[in-house]
């Protein structure tokens, strides 16, 4: 992608926090045409709306993305109504905090279906159709730098499953830049967003809804506004980047992490000059 300009966006996850920014942002950026998707069908009419305000064309369609038909669905919906997909953001996400050793199935069975396999099921879903059509295709998968380090953070599911999507997001690049589809992975660190309170629209196969406990809000720079990010995360699908970085910030962190891995390397070609 070159620009927003009069291409077709899908956000899931669009209802509120992030997607809601991003839609936003792409509707001010002259994008023709936004879906909105939710599993929260009040919260996507009302972004809808909002994007209408902002010059886009914009529908609301209720989602679940840890259901493949709905997924199927909404690509449906969204061809049908603009026929062609440009921007694909698989950013619907939850979270649920507890130490990896305690953790119920159910817990990583919910975070599983809606954080890795929601994105499978938006690329089974739109990759057909994108190779299709005549206009360019970007799909951002949202992971995290918890993808990229694994922190005490005490949200090891998350942790996991984000490193999974990371996994995904490099080899589907790989896979699809022969098409022209371009894949980004996107990896934000804290945002003012209700992730938190992801748990009251847990499924009922998955447990049910369930009150998140109150926790300290980090301060500045991390978590940052969704506005900021949501233009951070355009500029770089612009500039077609495998991996977005809205939090530079979060660096360090980074680095730290993958110089022990570099330094355990190094330990293992000692071992391995040592013994022969």
């Amino acid at each position: 992608m070159t620009g927003i300009a009069g291409s077709v966006a899908v956000i899931t996850g669009g209802g509120s926090g992030v997607g809601r920014a991003i839609a936003l942002e792409c509707a001010r950026q002259g994008a023709r045409g936004v879906v909105i998707a939710d599993i929260e069908t009040g919260p996507a009419e009302e972004a809808a709306a909002e994007v209408r305000e902002a010059g886009a064309a914009a529908i609301a369609v209720q989602a679940d993305v840890s259901e493949r038909a709905a997924v199927e669905a909404l690509a449906a919906r969204a061809y049908e109504e603009f026929g062609e997909v440009n921007l694909l953001f698989n950013n619907a996400g939850v979270s649920k905090r507890n130490p990896i050793a305690e953790a119920p199935d159910e817990d990583w069975d919910w975070i599983t279906s809606v954080d890795l396999m929601g994105p499978m099921y938006g690329i089974y879903a739109f990759v057909p159709r994108m190779r299709e059509q005549e206009g360019p295709g970007h799909i951002i998968n949202t992971a995290s730098v918890s993808g990229l380090v694994a922190r005490p953070n005490v949200n090891g599911i998350y942790t996991s499953i984000k490193h999974g999507l990371v996994g995904v997001s490099a080899v589907l690049h790989d896979e699809l830049a022969p098409e022209g589809i371009v894949v980004s992975c996107w990896c934000p660190g804290g945002m003012l967003t209700n992730m938190r309170d992801s748990g009251r629209n847990r499924q009922s196969r998955f447990g049910g809804p369930y009150p998140e406990q109150p926790r300290p809000v980090a301060r500045e720079p991390n978590p940052m506004t969704v506005d900021d990010v949501a233009k951070r995360v355009l500029a770089a699908v612009r500039e077609n980047r495998l991996y977005i970085f809205s939090h530079p910030h979060t660096r360090p962190t980074v680095e730290a992490y993958y110089q022990q891995i570099l330094d355990d390397f190094e330990a293992g070609e000692r071992i391995a000059a040592e013994l022969g």
